[in-house]
């Protein structure tokens, strides 16, 4: 639940425009429903082999699911909406936690023998770490939020996110040039993803919603929304695929965010962090 509610951040430095400005990238990454799609950016994430090896090798889920989505929205908030030392202490918080994350894999998957090596700050594996916060971000607003992108402004998105991917050791040589190329991106690596038995046990963990207190039905809730923002095959392989009664849910949650969203107050609709990032950057310095 926490989630929903993260501690505002601090003013920032009056009239400092942060290192994320762009307007495309802020208003997809401010609604607050984007938190809908953070289980299904995960499980993309640890699909694929090298980066799936290093969070289960080197990572705790089980011990704290909900803590550490939390932490992952937190910083992902603060370098999109905070000030620039703002942006950078949360990006170099980041690095030192992902600094120590390296080794070879465990066993063979397709296309990944045994013995592979692995880093968190390889430049291939931030950028799909990076593609995978960018896509469900735009595929949430775009089906929860009821905000339709043109082909322009999907181009302004991504083009705006660069920087976002810069601060997390995502260079411009791996970056694709555009959005077509990077949607192609992104489906073609989907059709290279493996999900092991160690991706299966920590989406358990993550889609467990386990809460204090108790929601009845959060966990079904999440599995409905996760199955329908995944690609159909990776849900089908993590075992959550779009059955009927998990369509009708993500149906009927769908019309709901979105019927209500209009109506719904800034405070409500939008992330603390958004909010004083519009009035910083138009401050007097």
């Amino acid at each position: 639940m926490s989630a929903l509610f993260p501690p505002a951040p601090g003013p920032g430095v009056p009239g400092d425009p942060g290192v994320c400005p762009g307007p495309q990238f802020r208003r997809v990454t401010g609604e607050r429903v984007t938190v809908l799609g953070g289980p299904a950016a995960i499980l993309m994430q640890i699909a694929h082999p090298l980066v799936g090896e290093g969070v289960a090798v080197h990572s705790r889920y089980a011990d704290g699911p909900a803590r550490r989505l939390v932490g992952t929205l937190q910083a992902a908030l603060t370098v999109t909406f905070g000030d620039t030392e703002q942006a950078h202490a949360a990006a170099r918080h980041v690095g030192r936690a992902h600094a120590p994350v390296r080794g070879t894999t465990r066993a063979a998957v397709p296309g990944t023998p045994a013995g592979t090596p692995y880093r968190a700050n390889d430049p291939d594996l931030a950028l799909w770490v990076h593609a995978t916060l960018v896509w469900t971000a735009r595929r949430v607003t775009e089906r929860y939020v009821g905000l339709r992108l043109s082909p322009a402004e999907r181009e302004r998105h991504w083009q705006e996110s660069k920087p976002f991917a810069r601060m997390f050791a995502v260079p411009d040589r791996v970056l694709p040039d555009t959005v077509e190329e990077f949607d192609a991106y992104v489906r073609e690596t989907v059709r290279g993803l493996v999900v092991t038995d160690d991706a299966r046990r920590i989406a358990h963990d993550i889609l467990t919603q386990r809460t204090t207190p108790p929601l009845p039905g959060a966990a079904a809730t999440a599995r409905a929304v996760t199955a329908d923002l995944l690609p159909p095959a990776l849900a089908a392989a993590y075992g959550i695929p779009r059955t009927p009664a998990r369509h009708a849910a993500a149906r009927v949650l769908r019309a709901t965010t979105t019927a209500a969203r209009p109506a719904l107050p800034r405070r409500f609709a939008l992330w603390p962090h958004a909010r004083i990032a519009e009035r910083r950057t138009t401050a007097t310095p």
